[in-house]
């Protein structure tokens, strides 16, 4: 089997300030996220001021992570055979024509509730698909030597569009309403698009010309084979699956509190939700500098601060207290998924990278209805506030269990042993 430093791709001496790939794909990935962000704020509120139900934010979130779970390990397999750039171009221009459904539904009058059911489970497994060639797709870009760095990157340029996106959903939600304003996600995807169109170098994974093809389920199991040989990796993607879940109904909650609980405007959800950006920002400038340290122990104090900055939210009971609480959850939380992602980065052999990448997304984002389901029931039965406090707490717990495995504590990018 190859090694991991088989991943280097022809840009991996370059510094990423000259790699003009790298860069044109950040261009493009940069006005996606902020569509993203628009879209993190615009949907929930859509779906809240249609129906007022937690359980329909419930359904909604569950449908977008139902994908994960059924196709997370078949895309990441395809992300291991195909052009990875294709992949990713012909995902993102399917996701605008779909997402666009749900402002032009809006106009015509037809049944945007209806629609947005109808609609969130393509959008979603074109997602997938996208993610499984992302993740595969930045290491061929940068090199192994500088994944850590690449990944703040894309995580800083994600944070810059969360800080301002949410405040300008929140405000277009006031003046042309929630469905409008989702269209501006629509057209980002096509931006991304064009950029992964004008990117040279190819994405391809090197496969033995000499080897006898095998049959996908094959190329599953070999990579989740993998994954279950490499101690640190499966204990990394184990504490993620795990924080994920948890955390899944998090945006949620936090709209339901503000909304329902509180009946503040849209305009302080969107500030909130920048607040995270902010915060995210910061910890995602930060977290490059930490390639080389102890990324298991970073992740689990992280973990267990950003819970503790949900408590602060829930119970802080003024708008400068949620904001710096949101912006607190969100540091913290670039210093739980940026070590993650180095880690699940720097193992595995670049034609394994597609496989393990969505084999860990399936169980993290894949179980995610269960959180989200979960989270759903606790809004209508018990508050927002409550429903806060309890994620906050499981998660404190959750970096306390598996701070007691060594994997986890000592894990560092690129050196992962077999048992």
């Amino acid at each position: 089997m190859a090694t991991a430093a088989s991943a280097d791709g022809p840009g991996a001496s370059l510094p990423l300030r000259q790699n003009r790939d790298f860069k044109v794909f950040m261009g493009g990935q940069g006005v996606s996220a902020f569509g993203d962000a628009v879209t993190f704020t615009a949907l929930p509120l859509l779906v809240v001021l249609l129906t007022g139900s937690g359980v329909a934010m419930g359904v909604v979130g569950t449908l977008s992570t139902i994908p994960d779970l059924v196709f997370g390990l078949v895309a990441g397999a395809l992300a291991d055979r195909w052009d990875r750039r294709r992949m990713m171009l012909y995902s993102d221009i399917g996701r605008a024509v779909l997402t666009a459904m749900i402002p032009i539904s809006y106009l015509l009058g037809i049944d945007t509730m209806g629609v947005i059911l109808l609609v969130t489970l393509p959008i979603n497994a074109l997602r997938v698909l996208f993610m499984a060639g992302f993740t595969a797709a930045v290491p061929a870009l940068v090199g192994r030597d500088q994944i850590s760095r690449a990944s703040g990157v894309v995580e800083a340029v994600s944070s810059l569009s969360f800080i301002v996106g949410p405040s300008i959903a929140g405000v277009l939600v006031n003046i042309v309403g929630a469905a409008p304003t989702l269209a501006i996600d629509a057209v980002s995807f096509l931006f991304s698009a064009g950029a992964l169109w004008f990117i040279r170098r190819p994405m391809k994974a090197q496969r033995d010309p000499l080897a006898a093809p095998q049959h996908i389920v094959a190329d599953i199991a070999e990579g989740l084979r993998f994954i279950v040989g490499e101690r640190t990796l499966r204990t990394a993607i184990g504490f993620w699956g795990l924080v994920s879940v948890v955390g899944a109904p998090v945006v949620p909650a936090v709209i339901f509190y503000l909304v329902k609980d509180l009946h503040q405007p849209e305009a302080v959800v969107g500030l909130v939700l920048s607040g995270y950006g902010v915060g995210y920002l910061a910890g995602a400038l930060l977290a490059g500098r930490f390639a080389k340290g102890r990324l298991g122990l970073i992740m689990l104090y992280s973990n267990a601060a950003q819970g503790l900055a949900l408590l602060l939210f829930a119970v802080g009971g003024t708008s400068l207290i949620e904001f710096a609480a949101a912006a607190a959850a969100g540091f913290f939380g670039a210093l739980v998924l940026i070590p993650y992602v180095t880690l699940r980065a720097s193992i595995p052999p670049n034609e394994l990278l597609g496989r393990v990448g969505s084999a860990a997304r399936t169980l993290s984002f894949g179980l995610s209805p269960v959180g989200l389901l979960v989270g759903g029931v606790l809004l209508d039965a018990v508050g927002g506030e409550a429903t806060m406090i309890v994620i906050g707490a499981v998660g404190i717990l959750a970096s306390a269990g598996f701070a007691l495995a060594p994997a986890m504590r000592h894990a560092v990018a690129g050196t992962g042993r077999r048992p």
